[in-house]
């Protein structure tokens, strides 16, 4: 009998190990689908579908603990997107199309995107170049400056046009995730091949990841044991700076960040890079 009672103990300890990493699977491919732009009850929805096969609504909304308005609308929004589908039975049942044609069809969206904002850029351009100029030309003005910017389009976006600049000192702080995006985004590379002097820290980081491999270690600090995996922030030249208030913790549409040339605030953000950086370990 205590043969059967141990074994079943550890069957146990082995179901449960195996839910263990079942569940942070699953939160691997819902952080994956939210990057595609998926809420993260759309994302929690589709794969519920695409694990148990099909369901009906209340099925749904009962089993996930969702509000039953809030589920129709994403079944709904599913459905535009064209990832999941309705059979033609009564009651409906919803089912999701494979992983593979799901990320392939989210994929061409944000292509279609991209090709109906080209098109607007050129048609805008091209209005705008039709309006004449204003007889008495815009007061210069010299007050410091701050911008908002939502969603990791345009934060890379203002992060490489800046960067582009740079004659004197690029300062990146951030986590290895962080630092993954940027890479991802071209910002590593005009980095490293920057003239200018730079430095980055990783915070937290064990050792540097493979990606920044191609940097001058000279150039890398980590910290190990810090706490700081919701803050990044780059300071260019002493002039200009961008701070990420969600970072990449958050899916890339829920991105938050603010550029600013103002002085008070670089000065700080310079100042508390150097504290990071002399208290940081070197890599060997």
């Amino acid at each position: 009998m205590k043969g059967v009672e141990k074994s079943a103990v550890l069957n146990t300890e082995h179901d449960a190990d195996l839910l263990y990493q079942y569940k942070v699977k699953i939160e691997k491919i819902k952080d994956h689908l939210l990057d595609f732009g998926l809420t993260p009850n759309q994302a929690k929805v589709y794969i519920h579908l695409g694990k148990f096969g099909p369901k009906t609504a209340p099925d749904i909304f009962k089993t996930l603990n969702l509000p039953r308005s809030e589920a129709y609308f994403i079944l709904n929004a599913l459905q535009n997107r064209g990832i999941i589908m309705a059979e033609c039975i009564s009651p409906v049942r919803y089912t999701a199309v494979t992983l593979k044609k799901a990320i392939s069809m989210l994929v061409n969206t944000e292509q279609e995107k991209l090709k109906i904002l080209a098109i607007q850029e050129k048609e805008l351009c091209e209005l705008w170049e039709e309006i004449s100029p204003y007889v008495i030309e815009p007061t210069e003005t010299t007050n410091k400056k701050l911008q908002m910017l939502q969603g990791s389009s345009s934060i890379f976006a203002k992060i490489l046009s800046i960067i582009t600049t740079a004659k004197q000192e690029i300062l990146i702080f951030g986590t290895e995730k962080d630092l993954s995006r940027f890479y991802h985004s071209e910002i590593v590379d005009i980095f490293i091949n920057s003239a200018s002097k730079s430095r980055v820290i990783i915070c937290p980081a064990q050792k540097i990841p493979e990606f920044a491999n191609n940097i001058d270690k000279k150039m890398i600090r980590l910290m190990p044991n810090a706490k700081n995996d919701n803050q990044c922030y780059v300071v260019i030249d002493n002039k200009e700076t961008v701070i990420f208030l969600r970072n990449a913790k958050h899916p890339l549409y829920n991105m938050f960040a603010i550029w600013s040339d103002s002085n008070s605030l670089i000065e700080s953000m310079n100042n508390l890079f150097n504290y990071y950086w002399n208290n940081a370990e070197q890599c060997s």
